[in-house]
């Protein structure tokens, strides 16, 4: 009888299926890109004016309502079509941010759900009701229906962004399935760049939802249902030995391997418990200490990228902003091609200090412009090459701490609490997403330097990466030692008795 891993190697764990949950993964992280990353479009606020004279959303601007936009803004974004100023100007914040609250809720639902579920059926769900929030999104004709909707796509987008990379690792060989979860990362660059160039093109927001994201949407849903199946690990885990023997027969010959076993060496691994939940997370000694640090990893790698991102649209002027999408983009396109070659050879926790360190470092540089709050004050100048490159290199670094969590979290748990560690944690720093807006707020209103002010919110980071395990060069692990220590302690028990 084979092992596991014997009958992986046997029906190939590197071959065309592993390929095919590459592409189709890739696929599905442009599309996340692209529908997250519109935000910094969506939402940039053109100039008003005032009797032919700029002014502000002062109290006689707004009761006068006799403003007018800009009429070198060209685009029909969303704040242009909502009309979201004055009064309706509070919407901005919400429907910017919505999203990632939807994800944290999302995630710590989903990412528990998948470990008792199954990778691929929470797959499959959040991908329904991801492209039911896309076209909702779509079909919006009031800012409270693209808030609801804008809520649901970021709920259950978190159960794709965190099964691709579970599904990939527990399908693959060691060496492959690392390249192959970081890879998936290159083609959110992608969608950003993307994003940048069509925002810059395109005047209406609609068209770019309709052709980038809905249709792709659809697209995705099906070939994930006809292309993809079941991790065997889960379904090896949970005993079900008859569906893994059908699965590895499907991956064979998809590979164009021979498998002709018909039976599978019985799980050894004895759980005292089926189910885990996110509290054995914090209450294992076994993984105690890494998910602190992971959260505070995720949480500081997401304050620095999207409140990067939020900073960006205030201190930009006339088309930075669309330039900077495309240097940026391609920063981070470096950097995950870089990442997703080395983290082979990458140890997981001195790397991800080193990393949090240039990014700190690279923020506080702005201080160099002064504590205060900054603007860029010119357009072609040396002032804007030098904050481009400063972005653009605090977003390379970003790009190698983002790809180290992302494999370092799912080479930590076991396959019973994969899902839920990885996932869940993951989601948890995505407040640091949700409440970037909220600092770089708390910046303005110190009239402290914005990027700086960042930069000293996330030195949580380098102390999340002191408290997580070295993984590197090591195994999966399928064993969650406390439960064997519990189990022994009740045999023991038993024979006292």
């Amino acid at each position: 009888m084979l092992q596991i891993e014997q009958a992986l190697e046997k029906c190939g764990n590197n071959g065309w299926y592993q390929i095919r949950l590459f592409l189709i993964s890739s696929l599905l992280t442009f599309i996340l890109s692209a529908s997250i990353m519109s935000t910094t479009y969506n939402y940039i606020v053109p100039q008003l004016y005032c009797d032919g004279q700029v002014c502000n959303e002062n109290l006689k601007t707004c009761s006068d309502n006799n403003y007018s936009i800009d009429p070198n803004f060209k685009y029909k974004n969303i704040v242009t079509e909502f009309n979201l100023f004055c009064e309706n100007r509070k919407y901005i914040m919400i429907a910017s941010t919505i999203n990632f609250l939807g994800s944290v809720i999302g995630g710590s639902v989903l990412s528990q759900i998948s470990d008792q579920w199954g990778r691929y059926k929470t797959l499959l769900l959040s991908l329904v009701f991801t492209n039911f929030g896309f076209i909702g999104a779509y079909l919006s004709t009031t800012i409270i229906e693209l808030i609801i909707f804008t809520f649901i796509f970021g709920f259950f987008q978190i159960g794709v962004y965190i099964m691709i990379p579970v599904l990939i690792n527990e399908i693959s060989g060691y060496e492959i399935k690392q390249k192959y979860s970081t890879g998936t990362l290159i083609f959110w660059c992608l969608g950003e760049i993307l994003m940048a160039i069509l925002f810059y093109f395109i005047e209406n927001w609609r068209t770019i939802q309709l052709f980038i994201i809905v249709i792709p949407g659809i697209i995705s849903l099906i070939l994930t249902y006809v292309l993809v199946q079941e991790s065997p690990r889960f379904l090896y885990q949970k005993k079900d030995y008859e569906q893994v023997l059908k699965i590895f027969h499907y991956i064979a010959k998809v590979n164009g391997n021979q498998f002709d076993d018909q039976t599978l060496e019985h799980s050894q691994i004895s759980s005292v418990r089926n189910n885990y939940s996110v509290f054995d997370l914090f209450t294992l000694r076994q993984f105690a200490s890494s998910s602190f640090g992971f959260i505070l990893i995720s949480y500081a790698l997401h304050l620095i990228y999207y409140g990067g991102q939020f900073v960006l649209q205030e201190i930009s002027i006339g088309n930075m902003i669309y330039k900077l999408g495309i240097f940026l983009g391609i920063s981070e396109l470096i950097g995950y091609s870089s990442i997703t070659y080395l983290i082979p050879k990458l140890q997981r926790t001195y790397y991800q200090k080193l990393f949090f360190c240039i990014q700190i470092l690279g923020c506080l540089s702005f201080l160099y412009y002064g504590i205060t709050s900054y603007q860029l004050q010119c357009q072609r100048c040396v002032e804007e090459i030098i904050v481009i490159s400063l972005c653009c290199l605090i977003r390379f670094f970003n790009a190698f701490g983002f790809g180290l969590l992302r494999q370092h979290s799912l080479e930590i748990y076991p396959t019973q609490i994969r899902g839920t560690g990885s996932g869940f944690l993951f989601t948890i720093g995505i407040l640091g997403s949700f409440s970037s807006s909220y600092i770089i707020a708390l910046a303005n209103y110190l009239q402290f330097n914005q990027v700086a002010f960042l930069g000293i919110c996330s030195f949580c980071g380098i102390i999340g990466a002191f408290l997580t395990q070295e993984t590197f060069k090591k195994g999966m692990i399928e064993e969650i030692d406390e439960s064997n220590k519990i189990q022994n302690q009740y045999d023991e028990i038993f024979k006292a008795k």
